[in-house]
């Protein structure tokens, strides 16, 4: 990024951010960001301190989730194995 196209202040910082559609956790991150800006808290340091609490709580969350997608799959696998002449039992390691 060169220095013209640099953002002047943080809240031109966290709008630049590119959040991916359909990431409303994220979305909603950014958003309640900028309105902090807005509102009269600008300092960077503050900024990147209502960012990383939200991030934590989020991916803890998103932890939580691929432990239990993973037990899911373990036991649906297990539970293909088990059934006679059924192919689909035999996961492949990646």
């Amino acid at each position: 990024m060169s220095e013209e196209s640099a953002p002047d202040n943080s809240a031109e910082v966290v709008a630049s951010w590119n959040v991916p559609a359909g990431a409303t956790v994220a979305e909603r991150i950014r958003s309640n960001i900028l309105e902090a800006i807005e509102s009269g808290l600008d300092d960077p340091q503050l900024v990147a301190d209502l960012a990383v609490g939200p991030l934590v709580i989020a991916l803890g969350r998103l932890e939580l989730e691929l432990a239990e997608a993973r037990r899911r799959i373990d036991r649906l696998e297990r539970s293909s194995a088990e059934r006679p002449g059924d192919d689909l039992g035999r996961a492949s390691e990646f």
